[in-house]
Formats: C-alpha cells, sequence, structure tokens
C-alpha cells in the first residue's frame, strides 16, 4: 500500500513539473528532458554532506569533509561520467541504487569472489529516508557537477 502512494506522488510530480516547466530551447532539451524538478545545488551540496555521501563518492572539484575510512570505494560523480544524466537518472539511482551497479564495484566484487554483492550497490536506499523536497535538491547538486 505505502509502495502505491510512493508511485502515485511521482506520478503527481511528473505531471505537475510538465504543466509549471517553462518552454526549453533545442540544445537545452536534451540534457534537461528530466520530468524531476529542478532545486537548489546549494542546498543539495550541504544535504550530500549531511547524509554522508561524501563518505564513497567524490563529487568534482567540491571540497567535502575529510574522510579518515581506508580502504574505501570512491566513485566519482559528475563530469563526463554522468553528463548525459538527466536529474530523473540521479533521482532513480538514489532512491533505487541496485538499478545501476558502477562497474568499477561489480569488477572489483567478482574480483574478491563475491559475485552476490557485485550485483548489488552497496549504498542504501534513501526512499524511507530523504523528504521529497530533500531528494529535489540534492539532485540539483548532483545535476550540477554535470554542466
Amino acid at each position: 500500500m505505502r509502495l502505491r502512494s510512493v508511485h502515485r506522488f511521482f506520478l503527481l510530480l511528473t505531471v505537475a513539473s510538465l504543466l509549471c516547466s517553462p518552454p526549453l530551447s533545442a540544445q537545452d532539451a536534451a540534457k534537461s528532458a528530466s520530468v524531476f524538478p529542478a532545486g537548489k545545488a546549494e542546498t543539495g551540496k550541504n544535504l550530500f554532506i549531511q547524509h554522508g555521501c561524501y563518505q564513497c563518492h567524490n563529487a568534482g572539484s567540491t571540497k567535502l569533509p575529510k574522510i579518515d575510512l581506508e580502504p574505501r570505494l570512491v566513485i566519482e560523480l559528475g563530469g563526463d561520467r554522468h553528463a548525459k544524466w538527466t536529474r530523473d537518472d540521479f533521482a532513480q539511482a538514489i532512491m533505487n541504487p541496485n538499478h545501476v551497479v558502477a562497474e568499477e564495484y561489480r569488477i572489483a566484487m567478482m574480483r574478491l569472489g563475491d559475485n552476490l554483492k557485485a550485483e548489488n550497490s552497496p549504498m542504501p536506499s534513501f526512499w524511507n529516508i530523504l523528504r521529497v523536497g530533500d531528494l529535489i535538491q540534492l539532485v540539483a547538486f548532483l545535476d550540477e557537477l554535470s554542466n
């Protein structure tokens, strides 16, 4: 029942964003084809730090708190790697990390002989942790890294 409510919410969010979005130029349409609404990147950066995302992810040249965890697998966010990602792609990766598992992680786990871990992301799902408004801001920060 709860999952159905989440699906309804995202459907409503999609319809609302389509109705309220300004028209895009042809060159902006490819990158901005997202139905996920825009947010504030600075607020998203603060959430990225608050939720500890920086412990496993680099964020381009963004200054992040120092990490004392070693060894650790670091997944780079932004840049060329995510240049074609829309806000929808970032939101889906946060809410359902097993949808796309980073190739570097898969290879590392397979080398260690742990094929089960190779198929599942070590990233926790945030669907029951993040509020929708927080997700919008966090996605804005990640989207800005790829511009």
